[in-house]
């Protein structure tokens, strides 16, 4: 029997919001599923003699799904071929789906699912995104959406990465959750704006700061817009920030140049988990960690004044992505997550026992070593032997200008041998 599918988007919800071609598309559908406070929305709309299958989102792949199977069934066919079809004509499914067919639907699941063996056909509708910007007079053309309503999403690292961004809550993924967590991230002053019940009477439309909202209860499948500016200091991600831009007291700091090349080597991701041993002031995590928003970066040192220009330069920036711990290593390293890279400035004479516990956490770890001194190059070059890793190395040597009466003179800096070093990549 030939069947055809009419995902069907219903906009926010309230009937007053339905676009003419879904309207005129349901009084065609011979069965019509969807949850129900969809299906009460169309009352006065739909076939009269239509089948109704109300169910809940999670519900309705399993319904589609039977009602398929039931519709293609050997016995439906013999009833055909021998009798009068009790579902005459009964061949088009209305899936009616909350908002817009292209943003954050079924549909997309549908699609995908049957597109080989069945006619699928989207039909439009207001998307939540439309409607709630146009209700709060925001634009949303340069909006970054995403939904955590049964995905996984990190919200934290989104809203580092964009000025705006609009969220579809739901499950485990409430506003007040939400609220939470970047409250305790240290963006409990971003604004955000959010509504509940939109199109309907009971529609609530509420904005402040995320930290207002942490104790305060909200329905299931909300939506919220949440925006923040850029960092106060220096808002470009260009690798090699100036070194007056951190507070260095009388710690050694990797300088700006060699920085940038060293952040080059680590070839760093967005998602990256990233440790720092020996992180000084901490202004490689500071970079690694502006780079790697949705990610996360532990800045490992054990001497008490660095911890504290560490901790005043992460506060600094901002970045809640970033975690100074007080720690000796390898020993600090025990509990952390599995990293995909690691940055390595000062290992205190334990560069061996590091690297076989970061080989430990993951064999193909991506590592790059600074070294000043020949004692330590020949350390790492003896430790790449013994570990069998791949290594490439780069000296670096830099001269900056210094004025001296009418004249800028060039001031050279000790030249640096900056070591990457790659674990045995493993075939996935």
């Amino acid at each position: 029997m030939e069947i055809d599918i009419k995902v069907i988007g219903m906009g926010p919800g309230n009937k007053r919001y339905l676009t003419l071609e879904a309207i005129e598309t349901m009084s065609k559908c011979d069965i019509l599923i969807g949850p129900k406070r969809l299906i009460e929305e169309t009352s006065g709309f739909r076939n009269p003699e239509a089948l109704i299958y109300c169910c809940t989102l999670s519900q309705m792949r399993q319904t589609l799904e039977e009602m398929i199977q039931d519709l293609s069934s050997k016995k439906y066919v013999e009833i055909m071929e021998n009798e009068k079809d009790p579902y005459e004509n009964k061949k088009s499914i209305g899936i009616l789906a909350s908002g817009d067919t292209g943003f954050f639907s079924i549909a997309n699941w549908i699609q995908q699912t049957y597109k080989e063996t069945i006619e699928v056909e989207w039909i439009s509708g207001l998307s939540s995104l439309q409607y709630f910007c146009n209700r709060i007079q925001k634009p949303y053309g340069g909006i970054h959406t995403i939904s955590v309503h049964g995905r996984e999403n990190s919200v934290l690292g989104e809203v580092l990465t964009h000025e705006a961004v609009f969220v579809l809550t739901g499950g485990k993924y409430r506003v007040q959750n939400i609220c939470q967590a970047l409250s305790e991230q240290g963006l409990g002053q971003v604004k955000v704006y959010i509504g509940e019940d939109l199109s309907y009477e009971t529609e609530r439309i509420v904005e402040g700061r995320a930290q207002e909202f942490v104790q305060t209860c909200f329905r299931d499948l909300a939506v919220m817009l949440i925006e923040r500016t850029h960092s106060r200091y220096y808002p470009c991600v260009t690798a090699g920030l100036p070194d007056e831009a951190f507070y260095r007291g009388q710690v050694p700091m990797t300088k700006e140049e060699v920085r940038a090349v060293c952040l080059g080597k680590l070839q760093l991701l967005e998602t990256d988990c990233i440790y720092d041993i020996g992180a000084g002031t901490g202004s490689v995590s500071i970079e690694m960690a502006r780079v790697a928003k949705k990610g996360f970066v532990y800045a490992l040192e054990k001497k008490e004044e660095a911890i504290e220009l560490c901790i005043q330069n992460q506060q600094r920036f901002e970045l809640p992505n970033m975690k100074v711990i007080r720690a000796k290593c390898p020993e600090g390293l025990e509990h952390l997550p599995t990293p995909q890279k690691a940055f390595i400035g000062g290992s205190g004479g334990a560069l061996q026992a590091i690297l076989e516990v970061l080989l430990g956490k993951n064999p193909s770890i991506h590592i790059v070593v600074t070294a000043i001194s020949l004692e330590t190059l020949e350390e790492v070059i003896s430790c790449v032997k013994q570990f069998e890793l791949e290594i490439s190395c780069t000296q670096v040597s830099v001269a900056n200008s210094n004025k001296i009466g009418n004249y800028h003179m060039m001031m050279g800096q000790n030249p640096i041998f900056i070591l990457t070093l790659k674990g045995k990549q493993i075939d996935e």
